[in-house]
């Protein structure tokens, strides 16, 4: 199939000026293995010696692919490197800020908005190299997809490339706090998009509301971003990555799923294959219809898709649970949080729901966690990951905008009232979905046909992704129609979904008062059994060592493991 790749608008950024600029082009590389190719691309003095030194990589020679293109060189005097660890501490109005370029501005706020690592992990890896952001656009089979994106390039470039997916609806920048130090350490370029979700600076929940269903396109991204990145880095340094890596958490997690699914695909048409492997952290799980065709009649039914487990019915089913934090019968109370187990009068539905039984200790803290907005933004009171994410995933399966949605939104009319979400899911048959938004939810499905190892992490407290509908239900979807011996899932006993969460920083309890419960000794920080397991693919996929049988991971909460190396899978 016919793709193609938007023209590039180059426009260099000498935020670090020690860097001369040259293009290191086609030009200068030769199939020949005989002849002498170009030198390492590096940057200022960092070469030894130095007398071997080449003008640092500028991207001059791409062809296409980009627009709005940046290029900015990081060298150890500044910048914080390509992780950009000095960023995360930086405050609007101050003068460090505001000293920045207005591109750099922008990188931090994209940044914290995104503060998903534990902060007993802060990043301190300062690499040097290259990086460069724009927007991608790619147009296959008649469908334009659009992503912001960025490239990141160490000087000590190992030669391979780590496309990684981006969780929730956040931007390109979601990372770096997650994937982005470990991954540069080990020397890997590194690719990410926004999945199209905040273009232009718009919210990525709102784009949800667009009537668009973007979704649909998430999983084939990944692979825009793997080729783009493979072609752009082959033309630069006249290498082409030895091999490819599929990284994601969450939503990014999905994707990786996805990505390596497509990728199969191709490569049974005929296509090459592009992935080595993937790792999927914490993953959402979208069944196909072998998965929801209960009477075996080759139709999903609206019915059949409302009984399921998948995202938005999950959230559904643990906001129902729950129940909105201002109704009277609400369990995110202090004193339900204090029962053994937690929230005991929720432990049926929310394990029906697909959580795991140790994921309690969050369950509360999930219902309720953007009530804390609601004195500037009232419209958030009582809101929590359930309601709101069960409410736009729904929209976007429906091809539903503001208005559209009005009849199910998570928030509230007035203060006095609750959401219509909770009304309209006690009334609407088949929790209103239809046929046509069943199809659009089948066009995302995972079918867990992959051909290339994966290794799934995922938590037993994951309180948002439910460890049984999300890793379990996608093991046993790999079991029935996939090759299980390229599969691995590891589940870390006390893992939760987002590892800042696990430092204990939410109001588990609902009483006004964050992180005073102790609940991060429940919880496990999860990022270094994702570097460990991402180590564990590497020697599968280049070494042909296959790591040990799927199994659940013993982990003490109390003490965790911040050391990958001393992971034991």
């Amino acid at each position: 199939m016919m793709k193609t790749f938007r023209s590039l608008a180059r426009r260099a950024n000498p935020f670090h000026a020690a860097a001369a600029l040259a293009a290191l082009s086609l030009a200068g590389c030769s199939d020949d293995p005989a002849q002498p190719q170009p030198p390492s691309p590096c940057v200022g003095d960092t070469c030894n010696p130095p007398s071997q030194c080449v003008p640092a990589m500028d991207f001059e020679g791409l062809e296409g692919g980009l627009t709005g293109t940046l290029r900015t060189f990081y060298n150890a005097s500044g910048g914080g490197g390509l992780a950009h660890i000095t960023y995360w501490g930086l405050k609007a109005g101050t003068p460090e800020f505001d000293d920045l370029p207005a591109e750099e501005q922008a990188k931090v706020k994209k940044m914290q908005a995104s503060l998903l690592h534990s902060l007993k992990l802060a990043p301190k890896d300062e690499v040097t190299g290259v990086e460069v952001t724009g927007t991608l656009t790619v147009t296959e089979g008649g469908v334009t997809r659009t992503q912001e994106i960025v490239l990141k390039v160490p000087n000590d470039w190992n030669g391979k490339l780590v496309v990684a997916g981006t969780p929730g609806t956040r931007s390109e920048f979601a990372n770096e706090g997650t994937i982005v130090p470990w991954v540069l350490r080990r020397g890997y370029a590194y690719v990410a998009g926004n999945k199209g979700m905040t273009n232009g600076g718009v919210d990525g929940n709102a784009t949800l509301l667009t009537k668009t269903h973007p979704t649909q396109h998430w999983g084939a991204m990944m692979l825009d971003l793997a080729e783009w990145a493979a072609t752009s880095l082959e033309i630069v340094t006249c290498k082409v990555p030895t091999h490819v890596y599929a990284v994601g958490l969450s939503n990014g997690g999905y994707q990786v799923r996805r990505a390596l699914e497509i990728d199969h695909e191709r490569a049974k048409a005929g296509g090459k294959r592009i992935f080595a492997g993937g790792l999927d952290w914490s993953g959402a799980y979208w069944p196909d219809a072998r998965v929801l065709d209960d009477d075996k009649n080759g139709t999903v039914t609206p019915a059949e898709y409302a009984a399921a487990n998948h995202l938005v019915s999950s959230n559904e089913r643990a906001a129902l649970a729950m129940k909105w934090a201002y109704d009277p019968a609400t369990l995110s109370t202090p004193a339900a949080y204090t029962e053994m187990p937690p929230f005991s009068g929720a432990q049926d539905a929310m394990i029906a729901a697909g959580f795991g039984a140790p994921s309690a200790t969050i369950w509360g803290a999930y219902n309720t966690a953007f009530d804390s907005l609601k004195a500037s933004l009232p419209q958030f009171k009582g809101i929590g990951y359930y309601n709101f994410t069960a409410y736009y995933f729904k929209a976007e399966l429906l091809g539903h905008d503001l208005a559209g949605s009005a009849a199910y939104s998570c928030f509230p009319p007035n203060e006095m009232d609750p959401p219509p979400f909770y009304a309209f899911l006690a009334s609407a048959p088949d929790a209103g979905w239809t046929e046509e938004s069943v199809s659009y939810a089948l066009k995302n499905a995972n079918t867990g046909e992959f051909s290339a190892p994966l290794v799934s992490i995922h938590g037993d407290a994951d309180g948002l992704l439910g460890v049984i509908s999300n890793a379990e239900a996608y093991r046993d979807a790999v079991t029935a129609y996939g090759d299980p011996d390229m599969y691995r899932l590891y589940v870390v006993a006390g893992g939760g979904h987002v590892d800042l969460h696990s430092d204990g920083v939410l109001d588990f309890d609902f009483d006004g008062t964050p992180a005073e419960e102790g609940a991060q000794d429940a919880f496990t920080i999860l990022q270094p059994y994702a570097e460990r397991a991402f180590d564990a693919l590497v020697e599968w996929a280049e070494k042909g060592t296959a790591p040990p049988p799927s199994k659940t991971v013993a982990a003490d909460p109390k003490n965790d493991q911040l050391d990958a190396s001393k992971i034991e899978l």
